[in-house]
């Protein structure tokens, strides 16, 4: 290999105390059809060995980053800084990438210059490598192919599961997003499909090509009280990202019901867009349309144009939708 030469693909796999199965994920990685890549494997301060297994295996295209002490760096990030190549693609230290992944990934992706991001199928199992139906991991996995448009709208309602080890990235478009949100721990990948959404197609290869494990107890986004807080909070930040670029230019398409068809205003579509979010009533849509909707009758310039179009009932259901909103465990 010239280490000179930049791969086509850079894969940036954060690992972190998964020493029974970091080998078979980086080996998974190497063994694959197309070869023009580099592997980066960021180990973010484990204290199992999960490092002293992938500084043994001898191959030119690996280079293992020891980052201590845990969570001081964001291991992704860190990753697409130091990547060279041209696409990114994310792994998981125990997950596992079929051969021909990365080949039927970059065929797309080379003829397809307007996709942004590109998944598989993948299979579920658990950590003796045996396939999964009924987990937790199994609900909302992304459905059939459709526009755009769709894809944000159901982003915004509901979500989906894309996998983020089945995930191939423009390294441009990374860049121009500023990476993963550092702040987030739950769902900063589901964060980054939002944005990625903005700039170019969403597609999934109809196939399943990898395998993501679930190990009972251990996964970091299991079902459990502080990762229901965290997942709540961090999606309230997705919501605003459709107040934002590059996804706020799309509302009129996302959203076609609900825009109003007499009146262009951001102002007025952001408001349209607070009222639906009521309309869903969810914890994490209360809170961010009633975040959105206290920003905009905060500003005297925008609430008067707001209050003209949708009249002074606009301000009466914040009130009274802001007093029912619940922040405590008390009843």
């Amino acid at each position: 290999m010239n280490i000179f030469k930049k791969p086509l693909v850079s894969i940036v796999l954060a690992s972190y105390n998964h020493v029974d199965f970091i080998h078979q994920a980086v080996q998974t990685v190497l063994d694959q059809t197309m070869s023009d890549l580099e592997l980066l494997v960021l180990d973010d301060g484990s204290n199992d060995g999960t490092p002293d297994v992938v500084a043994k295996i001898n191959d030119k295209r690996l280079k293992l980053i020891r980052l201590i002490p845990n969570r001081r760096y964001h291991p992704r990030n860190l990753g697409i800084e130091i990547a060279r190549g041209k696409y990114i693609a994310f792994q998981n230290s125990d997950d596992i990438w079929f051969p021909s992944k990365l080949e039927k990934q970059m065929s797309w992706m080379e003829k397809n210059k307007q996709t942004s991001v590109c998944f598989t199928r993948f299979e579920i199992i658990d950590e003796k490598g045996k396939t999964l139906k009924n987990s937790w991991a199994n609900k909302n996995i992304a459905g059939e192919n459709r526009n755009n448009d769709a894809w944000l709208r159901i982003l915004f309602t509901s979500g989906f599961n894309f996998g983020i080890a089945s995930a191939i990235v423009k390294k441009d478009n990374l860049k121009k997003l500023s990476g993963f949100n550092e702040s987030m721990v739950q769902m900063s990948d589901y964060d980054l499909w939002v944005r990625l959404a903005g700039l170019g197609q969403i597609h999934i290869i109809d196939e399943i090509l990898m395998k993501m494990r679930v190990v009972k107890g251990v996964n970091f986004s299991r079902p459990m009280k502080e990762v229901y807080s965290r997942s709540a909070l961090e999606y309230v930040d997705i919501l605003n990202r459709y107040t934002e670029w590059p996804v706020n230019k799309y509302l009129n398409y996302v959203f076609p019901e609900i825009m109003p068809k007499d009146n262009k205003s951001i102002n007025i579509q952001y408001a349209s867009l607070a009222k639906f979010a009521w309309r869903l009533n969810t914890p994490h849509h209360n809170l961010f349309a009633d975040q959105l909707m206290a920003k905009l009758l905060n500003n005297k310039v925008v609430s008067k144009e707001i209050l003209e179009y949708f009249g002074a009932d606009l301000r009466r259901e914040f009130i009274k939708r802001r007093g029912k909103l619940r922040l405590t465990n008390h009843e």
